[in-house]
């Protein structure tokens, strides 16, 4: 979401990426200790009829028809830190700018900005169109996003991801510390006008803005109904929720008044039942489908008759482990680089991903702006891998070393497995693998509470920033480990202000390797989507994160 930080669900992946396609199934950790809000909502009611369907088959209707994962969270927007459930919340509700398809900060709700007082001043000119979806006649003013900004910074409501994304903005913090009772840096100017304050200049700022966090609310639905107003939540998206039943279906109808163009479709039908993907989709029962691994080089020399309709589209995300600096035996940074030389990750890909996904040899993935091919993170190097771990603390005195994953009563998948097998035949040391309900998992991941764990980030806006700041400066409450490291934070404080982009970018370059040296840790692979789509879906943008992309897509009779 965000997007939004991503823990991996990396034993089911395997599974998937054999079973059903390389679905990149990872849940984004939040900053809080609370478990309010995180159950999902569901509504039990329905908002008109259920999914059309037709006789003349799945491209003759207007209603799109594709897989979904259960939302990890209520639909709440200050709640939101998981990619599933931002793909439901990014349609449903909108914020004063947005990202477009291009990755590219737009105007929503907000018509035009000015920044003033050297980037530390933000004065938004809201549009006059923006209603929130229910009657559609209700608009959309400054004290709106007052208010929404407010709700989120309330320690009340013990939003996880505030701090980190809006924690720039004059007196949030403090209000979320509940030293204040508003944020000082957000004012009403007029009905149609919102200025706000930043603690310091930021070239990223209108970028965080387009993260659920600072979405704008409906204050009426929620204090008339504080305790369910999350299933029929009151937006202002491209689309309304209309049908939600958990394990089934979760059904988004189309706005027609929203302000930015009215969705070509009526509707999206998002699948969360089980079953083969693949088969559903040969059957006419979807429109889009994630596609197996194991067939790929059939997709890829042409021989496979859905060859024409498969697509590969990089996602700007990373998998990885990550070592606590703070538990033995990670708290020795041989120990943790022995670790890091010691996954096979182009064998693995090759054998056992058929090459679905791209070996990281870095933290940021390619699409991110300001990458560079010059960072790199250890390579595989059994022999040093073992000096190392005799030159350790620890060598001869191993403690239990448990790695953590997400997943109900799950086996741990092949791939885990093979990463497990691997440490031990090369270091010899015993893994032991701990599946751990999502939830719990979640909130044990951000009390920085495992030893090691199975991990992942996928981008919640294109800036190196949204990886690396936010995981690894020491005074980020995404920065669930504590890890601290005085020139890492120096050269991120720098990132953080400076206005230059390239200087910005050599400084995140800089930062980053270092983090790779020390560790902390360790990065396996960029995951890509290889998806198959109907010919007459058009219209579906290849983008590389969680956007609102459904509103652009059409579809028409072949």
């Amino acid at each position: 979401m965000s997007n939004r930080m991503l823990t991996l669900l990396m034993g089911v992946v395997a599974i998937l990426i054999l079973a059903v396609g390389v679905v990149f199934v990872v849940a984004l950790a939040g900053g809080g200790d609370d478990d309010d809000g995180g159950s999902p909502a569901s509504p039990s009611n329905n908002d008109g009829d259920s999914p059309r369907s037709t006789g003349n088959g799945i491209c003759s209707g207007n209603s799109l028809i594709v897989p979904g994962s259960e939302p990890a969270t209520v639909l709440d927007p200050i709640q939101v830190g998981d990619v599933s459930t931002s793909e439901y919340v990014v349609e449903i509700f909108g914020g004063l700018v947005t990202l477009d398809t291009n990755l590219e900060v737009q105007p929503d709700i907000a018509q035009s900005w000015e920044v003033s007082n050297g980037g530390k001043t933000y004065t938004f000119t809201l549009r006059d169109d923006v209603v929130f979806h229910t009657g559609n006649t209700r608009r959309v003013t400054a004290e709106d996003v007052k208010y929404s900004i407010e709700r989120a910074a309330d320690p009340v409501n013990a939003s996880p991801t505030v701090r980190a994304y809006l924690g720039n903005i004059v007196g949030l913090r403090d209000r979320f510390e509940n030293k204040a009772s508003s944020v000082s840096g957000v004012k009403v100017i007029d009905e149609r006008t919102i200025q706000i304050d930043l603690i310091e200049p930021s070239d990223f700022f209108l970028s965080e803005l387009t993260y659920p966090v600072a979405y704008v609310v409906d204050r009426q639905q929620i204090e008339s109904n504080p305790r369910n107003w999350t299933q029929k939540p009151n937006g202002t998206g491209p689309f309304r929720l209309a049908e939600f039943k958990p394990a089934e279906r979760i059904r988004l109808v189309k706005n027609d008044r929203y302000h930015l163009g009215a969705p070509k479709v009526d509707e999206i039908v998002f699948e969360l039942g089980g079953g083969s993907l693949l088969t559903r989709y040969e059957n006419d029962e979807l429109h889009l489908s994630f596609f197996p691994a194991s067939l790929l080089d059939s997709v890829k020399d042409g021989s496979n008759k859905l060859a024409k309709e498969y697509r590969s589209v990089p996602n700007m995300a990373v998998f990885y482990f990550t070592l606590n600096p703070s538990q033995p035996p990670f708290d020795d940074p041989k120990v943790r680089q022995a670790f890091a030389m010691t996954i096979d990750r182009e064998t693995i890909n090759s054998v056992l991903l058929y090459d679905a996904y791209r070996v990281a040899d870095g933290f940021l993935p390619p699409e991110m702006p300001g990458y560079s091919e010059s960072v790199k993170s250890y390579e595989y190097n059994v022999d040093r891998a073992k000096q190392l771990l005799a030159e350790s603390k620890y060598a001869g005195n191993m403690p239990r070393i448990v790695l953590s994953f997400s997943g109900t009563g799950a086996a741990p998948g092949d791939l885990l497995v093979a990463i497990q097998e691997g440490w031990q035949e090369a270091l010899g040391v015993n893994i032991e693998l701990q599946a751990i309900d999502t939830s719990a998992f979640l909130r044990e991941q951000r009390r920085g509470t495992f030893q090691m764990h199975s991990d992942g980030w996928s981008a919640d806006y294109p800036d190196p920033e949204d990886f690396l700041g936010k995981l690894f400066a020491s005074d980020s409450t995404l920065n669930y480990t504590k890890y601290q490291n005085d020139e890492v934070d120096r050269l991120l404080m720098a990132a953080r202000t400076e206005q230059d982009r390239a200087k910005r970018y050599q400084l995140y370059a800089e930062a980053e390797q270092k983090i790779l040296d020390d560790a902390i840790v360790i990065p396996t692979f960029w995951p890509v989507d290889h998806i198959v789509v109907k010919p007459c879906v058009v219209g579906y943008p290849d983008v590389s994160m969680i956007v609102p992309k459904f509103r652009y897509v059409e579809i028409k009779a072949e």
